[in-house]
């Protein structure tokens, strides 16, 4: 569980135990967020909730609930764990606000420094009437009001898979580099380019596929299969259109840094790991993804990684392979090949 996530519970569990808060009740649903004590203050029946990120999804199971990928489902509570994407919480907003019964209660819960005052002002055009609460370094939004219902159709539209400007590639808000393809990534692809792959290969962290693509497109390629493993479902769903044209591909929803099931499978690995939870940095986050690569590569498999430049991961690397070289540098860049 990220720190802002944390956070956010912290601060449901503190706003549902004062008295002069107004008991969650009737038909709920909870967009995103993970299980904890402040589902105990919930006057209702097991909740839908929605859930997208493979971590979360293994904790609301684990909690007897089976989340959702999608709803349109009328409530009488939505409880709205926003994220740090602008456009996707107002997609959210959008979308689910007109799922709300008549008199129906919306409640956001939000880190200050996940753009909570953007937040409040969106919130705020959209309904009425809204009662603002602070604790635990987060901002809560809670409201009975009606909606703008032209504001919220619009907003509901900004969800759209679409193409990336000037490219061939569809994505959503809320996934990593929804609106722009990502520079180390391409500093990559056109290494990649350059290689020759064949056999069986992993994408950790595979976002819309845009790296197994670029492999899949080389020049010499004898490659009998690559699996996508992606955190994020709309990610992995946007990734299965973008490579539908391409048969040897399989798509693993997954958390790859509770392990990947696999090892001494692969012949080769592609990755540009993430460093952030949330809005915290997390160098251990990638270097688990580097971990996960050296055990799931076979004996002299070899690790493709973009990174940015000060991320120490070279240590690691040396560890965990046999020898490494740096196979480029860019706009704040550094690809690595690593040999297992």
């Amino acid at each position: 569980m990220s720190q802002a996530t944390k956070l956010s519970a912290s601060a449901l569990k503190y706003y549902f135990e004062q008295d002069e808060v107004a008991k969650p009740c009737g038909k709920t649903l909870i967009v995103q967020g993970t299980p904890g004590t402040w589902l105990d203050y919930l006057e209702c029946d097991t909740p839908d909730v929605l859930s997208y990120l493979a971590n979360e999804n293994a904790q609301w199971q684990q909690a007897g609930v089976t989340p959702l990928q999608n709803s349109d489902e009328k409530y009488d509570l939505i409880i709205h764990f926003a994220t740090k994407f602008a456009t996707e919480n107002l997609s959210s907003l959008g979308k689910l606000s007109q799922q709300l019964n008549p008199n129906g209660r919306w409640i956001s819960v939000v880190p200050n420094k996940m753009g909570a005052s953007r937040l409040k002002k969106d919130i705020k055009k959209l309904f009425n009437e809204v009662e603002t609460c602070s604790k635990s370094k987060c901002r809560i939004f809670d409201t009975y009001s009606t909606i703008d219902a032209p504001l919220a159709r619009k907003w509901a539209s900004l969800g759209k898979i679409k193409a990336i400007k000037d490219t061939e590639f569809l994505t959503t808000p809320g996934i990593f580099s929804a609106e722009k393809i990502d520079k180390g990534s391409q500093l990559l692809a056109e290494i990649l380019k350059k290689e020759s792959f064949y056999g069986s290969g992993a994408d950790l962290g595979a976002g819309y596929g845009f790296l197994s693509k670029s492999v899949l497109e080389t020049p010499r390629n004898r490659i009998r299969e690559i699996v996508l493993y992606e955190l994020d479902k709309r990610a992995l769903d946007c990734a299965q259109q973008n490579l539908a044209d391409h048969d040897k591909t399989l798509f693993q929803w997954c958390d790859v840094t509770a392990g990947t099931h696999h090892e001494r499978k692969f012949d080769w690995v592609v990755m540009n790991p993430p460093f952030h939870e949330a809005q915290d940095q997390s160098y251990e986050l990638g270097k688990t993804f580097i971990r996960e690569a050296a055990r799931i590569l076979k004996p002299g498999g070899g690790l493709y990684l973009v990174a940015n430049l000060h991320l120490p991961y070279e240590e690691l690397i040396r560890t965990e392979f046999r020898s490494h070289k740096l196979l480029g540098e860019e706009n704040g860049f550094k690809c690595i090949f690593a040999r297992a």
